[in-house]
């Protein structure tokens, strides 16, 4: 019996130290002491690794990116290069990021008509002779070591104030190197505030009528064109009929070209034949 209770007893030792270690090593702080961004502009491309003491399944986030400014706003924009949610395992090692100014121009150029389209295109004033480089230990991790909201994340790397992060931001000065010339001012792609004067490029057919807001439908259709896919029109006027209280229907009195530049006439198109097409718009 003595022998079973010593036997029990050292069981029962061990299980406590077990619980205990256990214990020490689930409510362990995540510990980041060191967090350096390796970095090295080549040509058009920048070299960039992290040298780093935290777990190598940390989610990292990195973006490479410039700033700019929109005409009649104050505040200050920025339009990637580059931009990935990835680990830290992944950025041990160098890897290099393109940072060509053309392709960033027609990128920010591509986003300036998609916003366009909905009714919130913007001209750019000015562009930043800096690029920006960006690496972050966000929260909500998925690592549960890291507690809710990096609540055990610790070290002298981590930032305190707000939300519990480890972040590194460098500005390096690399002027824009593309020398083509000032970009005419986008239009509006907006289908119901296209610009007067603007020329626009169809993606689908679309009807030319021989006048706003035809009183015999079936009439008109008669006598109605069609601009093809790739087409054109220029806007001459706009007449809007009210179809609600607070709503209009823009009508446009356009001259239209074909595919091949051939006149197709004068004619007026309505904006709900336009909503969805990926027009394309100069001044």
């Amino acid at each position: 019996m003595v022998a079973l209770g010593r036997g029990f007893a050292c069981k029962l030792v061990a299980a406590s130290i077990a619980a205990t270690l256990w214990t020490t090593v689930a409510i362990a702080d995540v510990v980041c002491d060191k967090f350096d961004m390796k970095y090295k502009v080549s040509g058009k491309t920048v070299e960039l690794s992290l040298d780093t003491d935290l777990p190598d399944n940390s989610v990292l986030m990195v973006s490479v990116s410039r700033s700019y400014f929109e005409k009649g706003n104050s505040s200050r924009y920025s339009h990637d290069y580059f931009s990935e949610r990835s680990t830290v395992e992944k950025w041990k090692e160098t890897r290099k990021v393109s940072i060509d100014s053309d392709k960033w121009r027609s990128s920010l150029r591509e986003k300036q008509k998609e916003l366009s389209r909905i009714g919130l295109g913007f001209e750019v004033a000015s562009i930043s002779e800096k690029i920006s480089i960006f690496m972050v230990v966000p929260i909500n991790q998925p690592n549960p070591e890291f507690g809710e909201k990096n609540s055990k994340l610790t070290g002298k790397a981590v930032h305190t104030e707000g939300l519990r992060v480890v972040e590194r931001e460098v500005e390096i000065k690399f002027p824009l190197d593309s020398k083509q010339a000032e970009e005419k001012p986008l239009p509006s792609l907006d289908p119901r505030a296209l610009d007067i004067g603007a020329t626009y490029v169809v993606s689908r057919s679309t009807p030319l009528m021989p006048f706003h807001s035809p009183p015999d439908p079936l009439e008109a259709i008669k006598k109605m064109k069609q601009i093809p896919e790739g087409g054109s029109f220029k806007v001459l006027e706009v007449y809007k009929k009210k179809v609600y209280k607070e709503n209009t229907t823009p009508w446009y009195r356009v001259t239209a070209t074909g595919k091949d530049k051939e006149s197709l006439g004068t004619g007026w198109i309505n904006s709900t034949a336009l909503v969805g097409q990926a027009l394309e718009g100069s001044k």
